[in-house]
């Protein structure tokens, strides 16, 4: 087991202010506003451009931390799915769309990441795997509501075999995955790495979990982002290999970022474990 002082402010991560925030403009109460304090963090899209985390993060200072695109209102998730269920989802707005064609359940289990590399690696850039995962689409849900789904959360980590089989909403922190260039690990891992000291958040859904997706309160938008994951593909997979254009395809607008997530939530999903690898 391993700890390790912080190296970046845990409530702002650096930025002084608390991002996310309808007070956004408030100082951040603990580094009381000083950027950067004590050590800013190299950031998603620089981190998957070098395919290096940095000292800080390689000694465990993030070792549990909820990063995704999200402003006050939304938090962005991601599921891959077959070109018949995107299309139909897309169309209708919501997955009531699929629902009533008969190509989607809310009755299965079903799983949403806020990472959009992670994302690539599970789905092989819509490209390296089955048809089922030819298409990516990107639900921007109501944030409080997120965060309200993640009170009812049991780790997976930890607990007996089944014991949360009956659980509308699990979490495992897994590995978070960077673009990763090196030839062994192409076909395997779909050019990604996985950063032990650095976790991921998967949230899988089953019965009123899942059945929260049919729900316009919480669901507000689903895009359709195949092409970009299809075009940092491209860019990876070409000769000789550019993350700089696979990053630039892959966040064309926003990056990912850490959010600010209230004690009670922290709590049940052990964010302030120590890093353990």
């Amino acid at each position: 087991v391993l700890s390790f002082e912080m190296s970046s402010c845990v409530v702002c991560q650096g930025a002084g202010l608390l991002p996310g925030l309808r007070s956004c403009e408030r100082l951040c109460p603990l580094c009381e506003g000083v950027a950067g304090w004590p050590e800013v963090l190299p950031n998603v899209l620089e981190m998957n451009r070098s395919g290096d985390v940095g000292e800080a993060i390689r000694n465990g200072v993030v070792f549990r931390q909820i990063r995704a695109m999200h402003d006050e209102d939304t938090v962005r998730v991601y599921q891959a799915y077959n070109d018949r269920i995107a299309r139909a989802a897309c169309k209708a707005n919501s997955f009531q769309g699929p629902l009533e064609d008969g190509i989607w359940s809310a009755t299965r289990m079903t799983w949403i990441k806020p990472s959009a590399v992670w994302m690539a690696y599970r789905c092989g850039w819509t490209v390296m795997k089955d048809k089922n995962q030819s298409a990516v689409l990107a639900l921007d849900l109501s944030k409080p509501r997120f965060l309200d789904l993640l009170k009812s959360a049991m780790l997976s980590h930890g607990e007996g075999a089944g014991a949360t089989k009956g659980n509308p909403v699990v979490v495992q922190w897994d590995p978070e995955r960077l673009m990763c260039l090196g030839a062994a690990v192409r076909e395997k891992d779909a050019y990604t790495q996985g950063i032990q000291q650095m976790r991921s958040i998967q949230i899988g859904l089953r019965g009123r979990g899942s059945e929260m997706l049919l729900d316009p309160r919480f669901v507000r938008n689903i895009t359709n982002v195949t092409e970009d994951f299809r075009r940092a593909h491209a860019a990876l997979s070409a000769e000789p290999s550019d993350t700089t254009a696979a990053v630039a395809a892959l966040w064309p607008y926003r990056q990912e970022e850490p959010m600010i997530v209230p004690f009670e939530v922290r709590d049940i999903l052990q964010m302030d474990a120590p890093c353990r690898f």
